[in-house]
């Protein structure tokens, strides 16, 4: 037989076919083998079946050894003050149909609750400022209103550090503004006000809450 006859050389048909062939095996042990061996990447599953997956150092857990972790945790502190509301609630009133629960919507504050006010002339230029000690976690409703427009700035710092200070709102020209504050550390708690205008104006503010007392600093 002659080398040359058409039955011993490859048309370019038939190679496109076996190029292809060999492309899509390739491929397909680069998926099913070489990426879960040595990247412990697993798209189809394969590598964990035949595990593959072990041998690139990065299988994951067993669902036994997940369990076993979830276990050694314990349960979230959100889930177990759940519990305890719906345990009480069930010994307290019994079950009731349709009821839920929401353990975080109450912060509790064991000491009394007060509504303290204060008033306060600035004259033109001036500022001046009202505070009160308050503890991380303590909170009260305020408001405040102005004759006149001023500048404000509420803000906390702890008396143990000097010449630091957290703002939490600031207005350049206001005449009233009120909300809930709920005390992010240990400290003194409040707000300064400054009149840029030509006239007096007169600041006064009620606050609601577990505040110990209303100051002003150097005043007291």
């Amino acid at each position: 037989m002659s080398i040359h006859s058409s039955d011993s050389v490859p048309t370019t048909a038939r190679l496109l076919k076996a190029t292809a062939a060999a492309v899509i095996t390739a491929g397909a042990i680069l998926v099913m083998a070489v990426l879960p061996a040595e990247y412990g990447i697993d798209p189809t599953g394969v590598g964990s079946r035949l595990g593959l997956l072990a041998l690139s150092g990065r299988a994951p857990p067993s669902l036994g050894s997940a369990k076993g972790a979830a276990h050694q945790a314990g349960p979230a502190q959100a889930d177990v003050e759940m519990a305890a509301l719906a345990e009480s609630a069930a010994t307290v009133f019994g079950v009731q149909a349709g009821q839920s629960f929401d353990a975080h919507a109450v912060t509790r504050h064991a000491g009394p609750v007060r509504t303290d006010t204060m008033a306060v002339t600035l004259a033109p230029g001036k500022g001046a400022e009202i505070k009160t000690a308050m503890l991380t976690g303590e909170s009260f409703l305020f408001r405040w209103t102005a004759s006149a427009e001023v500048a404000v700035d509420m803000h906390g710092e702890r008396p143990e550090v000097k010449d630091q200070y957290t703002s939490y709102w600031i207005e350049a020209a206001q005449r009233e503004g009120g909300g809930r504050f709920t005390a992010p550390f240990d400290g003194h708690h409040g707000w300064y006000w400054l009149n840029r205008g030509k006239q007096p104006v007169t600041v006064q503010l009620s606050v609601t809450g577990s505040q110990k007392k209303l100051f002003r600093p150097g005043h007291e």
